[in-house]
């Protein structure tokens, strides 16, 4: 039986992934700030080692795969609370918890991005150099100069990043680490977005070329994949799950 940490188990992607992996008989540790195995405010430091510790206590330190998604909508709160979550939510725990996975067999560990972390982006914007070098308290003070909704793509770019770089590190450990880029998904935030006055109609403007937007589950399908012995040989890869739009919108970049 595998041990299967994962962030924002309590809702929309985390949640169809603990299902996911309770169904094929896997020990699913939840992390969230509500139903789960391990309550932890992922936007605070305290909270971050929080949940470090306890999940490293509930595995005895031996953790198979590790899923982030916790995360929240930059249109739906403030710009610092949002890098915190998004970014330094995800990396001190990446960082945090690696130990415990190597020497497993095939240990994984997923990151959620986002396509929209990929639209008109400055690779040296001060923003993402900050969230790059670790730099919190810098982070949430430069981000509540910008505009509503940048703290979720820069957040998320960033960490598209920090995941990249640590391939060259956690390879020769034997710890393989990943995105999934999810596009328009069927989720809580995504239905809350949708209400939004300014933003709902402009998420009917992104083009899905297969005219549907994706369901959690398909998400949590191919995280399953990721974390299998047949994708054993990915490693550093940012996998798009979103029916088309970023081929639709750069179809030659890539």
């Amino acid at each position: 039986m595998r041990n299967i940490v994962i962030s924002g188990s309590a809702s929309g992607i985390g949640q169809a992934c603990r299902e996911k992996f309770e169904a094929i008989g896997d020990r699913v540790i939840g992390i969230d700030i509500r139903d789960a195995d391990i309550i932890a405010d992922l936007a605070t430091r305290e909270g971050r080692q929080q949940a470090i510790d306890q999940a490293l206590e509930k595995t005895d330190n031996a953790i198979d795969g590790l899923i982030l998604s916790a995360g929240v909508s930059g249109m739906q709160h403030p710009g610092d609370f949002t890098v915190s979550l998004n970014y330094f939510g995800s990396v001190e725990l990446f960082d945090g918890l690696r130990p415990a996975m190597e020497g497993r067999p095939n240990p994984c560990a997923i990151g959620l991005v986002s396509n929209s972390s990929q639209f008109d982006i400055d690779y040296e914007d001060p923003m993402v150099m900050a969230l790059l070098e670790g730099d919190e308290d810098k982070c949430r003070q430069m981000i509540l100069e910008l505009d509503r909704g940048a703290g979720y793509r820069y957040a998320k770019h960033a960490l598209a990043r920090a995941i990249r770089r640590r391939a060259a590190e956690w390879g020769p450990l034997g710890v393989r680490i990943n995105a999934i880029v999810p596009g328009m998904t069927q989720t809580p935030m995504v239905e809350a977005l949708g209400d939004d006055p300014e933003v709902g109609p402009m998420l009917d403007l992104l083009p899905i070329p297969l005219g549907r937007r994706g369901t959690a589950q398909e998400m949590a399908g191919v995280i399953a994949f990721m974390l299998s012995q047949d994708a054993a040989y990915i490693h550093g890869m940012m996998m798009w799950v979103d029916g088309g739009t970023d081929a639709a919108i750069r179809p030659d970049r890539f």
